[in-house]
C-alpha cells in the first residue's frame, strides 16, 4: 500500500545565506584584529584600535556612566546591567556579570565581528573590577568564537592588553591585589600557550616616562601608542619592500609564539655610526621592557628600519648600520628566531620598530604589587 503525503512548500524552499552585518575592517593591515575592550581601562584601549581603522570593535562595562562617555557606536557596546551602577573594582562582581551575559556578548561578537577575524585582543585594566573580573570568561568567549568562525587553535588566535594601575591607583590595597591576581592568572595562560600574546601597560612606569602630561592626555597618549605601535606593524606587514620585507607570516609568528611581548620605537639621530644604531635599539627596548624581564627568554623578535627615501639612497655605510642593530637584537634574544625588515617612506628620519614575543612575565613588578601598597609605590 503506497502512502499518501502531502506535498510541503517548505520541501521547495532554500535557506538564504545568512546576510552579514559585520563591522568592515578599516586598517589597511594584513591582519584582521578584532578588539573587545572590557571596563573603563579596556574601553579607552579599544577605543585607540578604532580610531586607527579597526572597526571591528566591541566595548563592554557593568557601569552605563562609563559606557556612555566611550565615543564608539552604540551597536558595539554591551552593558552587563548587574543593579549597581559599576563592579566597584569587586572582581567577583565582574566576573559573575560576564558569566551572565556571555551569550549576549557571544551574539554581539557574531553581529559585529563577523567571520572575517585572523586575531581578537582583549584589553581590560588588571585593577577593576570590570575589567579585571571579566578577563578570564572573556578569554573563554573569544577563544569559543574563534572556534566558532573556523579556526583551529584558538588559543593562539587570541590575545590580552593589561594596564597595570598607576602609582595614585596602586595605593588602594584593593586594587593592587586585583591587579597581581590577573597578572598572575593571565601571566600563567600567556606562558602556557593558552592566550597569545599578552602586552602588559605599566601605567606606573609610563608617569614616569611622560612627566608633564596633563590628565586629558595621559591615557589618550599611552592607549594611543599601543594602538600605533600595532598598527605601524601590521601595515609594514602588508607593505612591498625594495629591500627587505618583513611579511604577514612573520608577523603572525611574532604575535602567536606565546608569553608577553613588547613593542617599542626608537628615532635615530646619528644613524651613520654602527654603535648609535646598536644603542638606539638597547635604549628601545629598555623603555619598552619592565626591568626584571630576562631577554633570553625570547622566543620571536622582530626589527623593521624605515628611513626616508633620501636617507635611504645617499647614506654612506647605513646598510652596515642597520645590519649591525640587527645582530644587536639577536644577541640580546640568542634564542629567539630574529625577523628584519628595511622600508623607505616619505619622512626625513630613520626610526626602527622592535617586537619581541614570548618572553615571561614581569615578577619582579608582580612582588611589588602583592607587597603592602605604600611600600610599592615607594619601590617604582
Amino acid at each position: 500500500m503506497r502512502v499518501d503525503i502531502p506535498d510541503l512548500s517548505l520541501e521547495n524552499y532554500e535557506i538564504p545565506a545568512d546576510e552579514d552585518l559585520a563591522v568592515e575592517d578599516r586598517s589597511g593591515g594584513s591582519l584582521t584584529f578584532a578588539l573587545i575592550g572590557s571596563g573603563q581601562g579596556g574601553g579607552r584601549i579599544a577605543k585607540a584600535f578604532y580610531d586607527y581603522g579597526y572597526k571591528k570593535c566591541i566595548a563592554i562595562n557593568t557601569s552605563p556612566q562609563d559606557l556612555a562617555h566611550l565615543a564608539l557606536p552604540k551597536p558595539t557596546k554591551v552593558l552587563m546591567d548587574i543593579g549597581e551602577h559599576g563592579a566597584g573594582k569587586d572582581m567577583k562582581a565582574g566576573y559573575e556579570a560576564c558569566v551572565k551575559y556571555k551569550q549576549t556578548i557571544f551574539d554581539r561578537m557574531r553581529s559585529v565581528l563577523g567571520s572575517n577575524v585572523d586575531q581578537v585582543l582583549i584589553c581590560v585594566g588588571a585593577g577593576g573590577g570590570s575589567g579585571g573580573g571579566s578577563s578570564l570568561p572573556l578569554i573563554d568567549i573569544a577563544k569559543k568564537y574563534m572556534a566558532y568562525i573556523g579556526h583551529d587553535n584558538p588559543s593562539k588566535r587570541v590575545g590580552v592588553i593589561m594596564s597595570l594601575p598607576t602609582r595614585g591607583e596602586a595605593g588602594s590595597p584593593k586594587v593592587s591585589e586585583n591587579a597581581y591576581n590577573v597578572l598572575k592568572a593571565i601571566g600563567s595562560y600567556a606562558e602556557e600557550t593558552k592566550i597569545s600574546p599578552l602586552l602588559i601597560l605599566d601605567n606606573a612606569k609610563i608617569e614616569r616616562m611622560y612627566k608633564g602630561l596633563t590628565v586629558a592626555q595621559f591615557w589618550p597618549t599611552i592607549n594611543d601608542t599601543v594602538a600605533g605601535l600595532f598598527h605601524v606593524f601590521n601595515k609594514l606587514s602588508t607593505s612591498a619592500s625594495p629591500y627587505v620585507s618583513f611579511d604577514p607570516a612573520d608577523y603572525a609568528t611574532t604575535l602567536r609564539c606565546g608569553g608577553t611581548m613588547v613593542q617599542g620605537i626608537a628615532k635615530l639621530v646619528d644613524f651613520e655610526d654602527e654603535v648609535s644604531v646598536s644603542s638606539a635599539i638597547k635604549a628601545n627596548i629598555e623603555k619598552t621592557l619592565l626591568a626584571d624581564v630576562d631577554m633570553h627568554n625570547a622566543k620571536v623578535a622582530a626589527c623593521v628600519a624605515v628611513g626616508g627615501y633620501d636617507i635611504m639612497q645617499n647614506t654612506p655605510g647605513l646598510m652596515d648600520s642597520i645590519n649591525y642593530g640587527f645582530d644587536t637584537l639577536a644577541s640580546l634574544c640568542p634564542g629567539a628566531t630574529v625577523h628584519r625588515g628595511i622600508y623607505e617612506d616619505k619622512k626625513e628620519s630613520l626610526r626602527l620598530y622592535t617586537i619581541i614575543g614570548g618572553l615571561k612575565i614581569p615578577q619582579k613588578r608582580a612582588s611589588q604589587l602583592r607587597i603592602d601598597p605604600k611600600e610599592a609605590i615607594e619601590n617604582l
